[in-house]
């Protein structure tokens, strides 16, 4: 990642979340080594992904005729917001808060994330003096999430099985490819869209008036949900969102601090662990 992103502007934020990182690196942990001794068995979430879209949008419904005015007013909209998506690699200065569903408390601490679009993402997380603390690379089909400071590694790929109790979908999905997948069905009004899209195994669900996006992924009978409020998708400073998974009730917030001017370092999307790539 380049060297903008390593350390936060402000040199006493840093002294305080160097606490709170520590906090949040252990509430990973607890959740991976959980989530490994339960087996199939997992903790009833706190709050489960249905609640930020006010109902179970699995209940039992007709499929609505779609004129042919609205279906391609329908297709403009995503077309547009696709093509505002950005194509080259960027880096944002982020405030992360990750809740312990175990507890419900609210762990913050800052860092950045690269993405490369549709390629890779790097979630780096700060700890005490700028060492890194929490640092995650996520590529479509491989992941590794590592805590150095508690000699901590794990890696898989793209099973969900793999990712259970980890916030590895929040990268995977919204930071690499939030509007993939073949649009299957589609409403429109004069205020906002809601997009029925098929993502190879996963089905999403998305509404949004182009402002505020709400949506919730559906795959092998795993559920993950998100909403994001930012004036669109393109980096923004200000913007912000609230991903929850639907299995384990981990939830991480996100704030858009600053998209730096400077596109990342291209190691930044590299296997950390490959030869001659540093974190």
């Amino acid at each position: 990642m380049s060297r903008r992103a390593s350390h936060p502007t402000n040199e006493t934020a840093t002294r305080s979340g160097s606490r709170g990182i520590v906090r949040t690196a252990g509430t990973v942990l607890a959740l991976v080594c959980s989530s490994a001794a339960l087996g199939c068995g997992p903790a009833p979430p706190v709050t489960r992904a249905y609640t930020i879209i006010h109902g179970d949008p699995r209940r039992h419904a007709e499929v609505p005729a779609v004129g042919q005015t609205e279906w391609t007013l329908s297709r403009e909209r995503l077309g547009r917001m696709r093509s505002e998506l950005p194509q080259r690699p960027y880096v944002e200065r982020v405030q992360i808060g990750i809740v312990d569903p175990r507890t419900g408390k609210v762990y913050q601490a800052r860092g950045a994330v690269a993405v490369s679009p549709d390629r890779a993402a790097r979630l780096v997380l700060l700890g005490p003096g700028g060492t890194t603390a929490l640092d995650v690379w996520v590529t479509r089909d491989r992941f590794r999430l590592s805590i150095p400071s508690m000699g901590f590694e794990k890696r898989g790929g793209a099973s969900l099985s793999e990712t259970r109790g980890l916030p590895i979908g929040l990268l995977r999905w919204w930071f690499l490819a939030p509007l993939d997948g073949k649009l299957v069905l589609a409403r429109s009004s004069k205020e906002e869209s809601v997009f029925l899209l098929r993502d190879g195994p996963a089905t999403i669900t998305m509404r949004t008036d182009g402002e505020r996006f709400v949506a919730i992924r559906r795959e092998d009978g795993h559920l993950e949900g998100l909403e994001w409020s930012g004036r669109g998708l393109a980096p923004r400073a200000g913007a912000r969102g609230r991903y929850i998974d639907g299995e384990w009730g981990v939830r991480v917030d996100v704030v858009v601090e600053e998209v730096l001017p400077d596109e990342p370092d291209p190691e930044a999307f590299l296997d950390p662990d490959e030869k001659g790539t540093t974190l």
